[in-house]
């Protein structure tokens, strides 16, 4: 018996020589990690639960609020501690750490400081060196690249799953897919050649305009115009007046951060008297006063709806903006559209009939 509990003490001696004592156990329990692929095709090693993140840059911030991630921010760009939509779902806004941005760069002593369980990334060149610094840190980066339809698919779901909300991520993108489909279904009734011309002004000004890789352009068609600018390739491209003219779009329409894109200003613009979208009183601006609409989140499904009746009402009458805009944010936001103070701009926005 007494050689027995010798034996035994002796196998335990050499198990905590191996493993330390049983707090070292524990912890190392707690820092259960997995394996997950970004955007860049980089396989990241991130916790198995993430319960501190940081997001570097808008379009990632959305979709941490689209998937229901807003309470594991610990900090984001500066841009989006300012941002109205943000601010309204989440009052403590404000005491969210303010780690710079996309442009000029980030603060990589804040965002150590800030002890993230991972950082959502931006996918340009410069992005890969801040992931360099960040795992040298040993704070893992995760890439997103949301800048078509299917990419920013694919990034929805890659938040969800670092954020462990796979299940409001899935959804989130069904809505996506089952309007979209309903849109297209629609549209089937006007042949291509019947589908009216749309010129989009963007972020410079009435006279820039997306290109044809850009997910303002991927809106247009999903929404069932034919875009004038569709072959220029790059970011916001300026144009002349002349080529404007020259495209003769039926439908002319501003994002909402366009300066000169207020409908008035642009009909009383005497040099494009003689396109047909304004002569004919087809000139608008994406509607609502809560975000853009037109960059590339889920969200941006109501921007492709809106579009789609304004430009085929009749196709479209059964279909309640408001009461879509609505259920929308309810569903992912907790709150609807007109409780977070969402305004439509009837002024700018669809008739109802031509």
């Amino acid at each position: 018996m007494k050689n027995k509990i010798i034996r035994l003490l002796l196998v335990v001696a050499v198990i905590f020589a191996f493993t330390g004592c049983s707090s070292d156990i524990s912890t190392s329990a707690d820092k259960q990690t997995r394996e997950v692929v970004d955007l860049k095709g980089r396989k990241v090693t991130i916790p198995k639960e993430v319960d501190k993140v940081i997001s570097s840059y808008m379009p990632a911030t959305n979709l941490v609020f689209t998937v229901g991630g807003q309470d594991k921010l610990v900090a984001v760009s500066t841009k989006d501690k300012k941002n109205k939509f943000f601010k309204s779902l989440c009052p403590n806004m404000d005491q969210v750490v303010d780690i710079g941005g996309k442009n000029p760069g980030l603060n990589m002593e804040t965002v150590a400081a800030s002890n993230p369980d991972v950082v959502i990334m931006f996918p340009d060149k410069e992005s890969e060196n801040t992931c360099k610094q960040l795992e040298e840190q040993g704070i893992p980066a995760v890439v997103i690249d949301p800048e078509n339809i299917e990419d920013m698919k694919k990034s929805t779901l890659l938040v969800g799953e670092v954020l462990g909300k796979e299940k409001q991520a899935a959804e989130v993108i069904k809505y996506y897919d089952d309007t979209i489909h309903m849109i297209e279904n629609r549209l089937k009734k006007i042949p291509v050649q019947d589908r009216k011309k749309v010129y989009m002004a963007g972020g410079h000004g009435l006279l820039s305009t997306c290109s044809k890789d850009m997910y303002q352009h991927f809106i247009i068609e999903k929404a069932g115009g034919i875009d004038v600018a569709g072959e220029l390739s790059g970011g916001w491209n300026s144009i002349s007046t002349e080529q404007l003219i020259n495209w003769n779009p039926d439908i002319m329409v501003s994002v909402r951060y366009c300066n000169e894109g207020e409908p008035d200003l642009i009909k009383a613009n005497n040099q494009l008297e003689s396109i047909n979208a304004v002569k004919n009183d087809e000139v608008y601006k994406f509607p609502s006063n809560l975000g853009p609409w037109d960059v590339p989140e889920p969200k941006s499904v109501l921007g492709i709806l809106w579009l789609s009746k304004t430009m085929y009402p009749e196709l479209f009458s059964d279909i309640d903006l408001k009461k879509e805009f609505d259920h929308f944010h309810s569903k992912f936001y907790g709150k609807s559209f007109t409780e977070l103070g969402g305004i439509v701009d009837e002024k700018n926005s669809c008739r109802e009939s031509k």
